[in-house]
């Protein structure tokens, strides 16, 4: 929930409040599991996700927001974000999951009653991460992007075709995920596997995506490549444009897309620019 609740506060940075999740997270509140929470819980929970939409709405702009606003103002934000945050996993997992704290609240209560019981270590932890953010460095730089090079949860024309997927941002071209880790010591393949799954995803090339990257938001820290260079450090043997098509393939059963060439045509990428002197895989930096 940390996690989600950061990312949801830099893109209110970046201008952009809401999104598809939270937006879907409330509607769906009404697909209770096995009866919980109760219906009364639901309308109560409901009708606080309506207010809250209303209420992150005011901080759309193209401009985006400072990444450290007045303090009162800053503190119920980032309540609003992690109650954001859970509206986001009931869409994340189709409905209520037993243990959502939103599916706790009291009956009746409104929007005020449910982000003052928003633990204060959360309040406290995500001003930390912002305080980071704004400082001189990776992602203070990212956000005086004009508005034109920046995307918050972009959705690619694969995304269908496994079930749903949105990255966290594209800035300037580069596919950036934001990682709330402790330990960045242990990131590994998931996290890797996972930039290179929205990387395959935009089939079009519609994001012209250059590179990827970790925002580490409790190190202020941006660990990228770019697309060549990523690739040919996983091994790659296939230029982008035939690993997308060969994914399209195999995500549609052979309905879209094109299959991989045979194994003897195939050639490994050219050697990244960062090479074998520094790094000879991912994994060997990350693990």
């Amino acid at each position: 929930m940390l996690g989600h609740t950061i990312d949801h506060r830099l893109r209110i940075s970046l201008g952009a409040p809401t999104g598809g999740p939270i937006q879907e997270g409330v509607l769906r509140t009404v697909i209770d599991d096995a009866g919980w929470p109760s219906p009364e819980i639901i309308g109560t929970v409901m009708a606080a996700g309506t207010a809250l939409l209303e209420e992150l709405e005011r901080f759309e702009d193209e401009a985006g927001q400072p990444l450290a606003l007045e303090v009162e103002t800053e503190e119920r934000l980032i309540r609003l974000c992690h109650l954001a945050s859970h509206f986001e996993t009931i869409y994340r997992c189709g409905g209520w999951v037993r243990g959502n704290r939103l599916g706790l609240c009291s009956p009746g209560a409104d929007l005020d009653g449910l982000a003052a019981v928003v633990p204060d270590y959360v309040v406290a932890d995500i001003r930390r991460q912002m305080a980071l953010a704004a400082e001189p460095g990776p992602f203070s730089r990212l956000r005086e992007l004009p508005v034109q090079l920046r995307a918050c949860g972009p959705v690619f024309d694969g995304s269908a075709d496994v079930g749903g997927a949105d990255a966290d941002f594209i800035l300037d071209g580069k596919l950036i995920d934001c990682k709330a880790t402790i330990r960045p010591g242990r990131l590994g393949r998931a996290e890797i596997y996972q930039l290179v799954g929205y990387l395959l995803l935009d089939y079009g090339n519609a994001y012209a995506i250059n590179g990827v990257g970790l925002y580490l938001s409790r190190q202020g820290a941006l660990i990228d490549w770019g697309v060549e260079d990523f690739l040919g450090l996983l091994g790659a043997r296939l230029d982008l444009e035939t690993l997308r098509a060969a994914c399209r393939y195999a995500l549609t059963g052979g309905a879209e897309g094109d299959q991989p060439p045979a194994g003897g045509q195939r050639g490994l990428l050219p050697t990244p620019r960062t090479g074998p002197a520094v790094q000879e895989t991912l994994f060997d930096a990350v693990e």
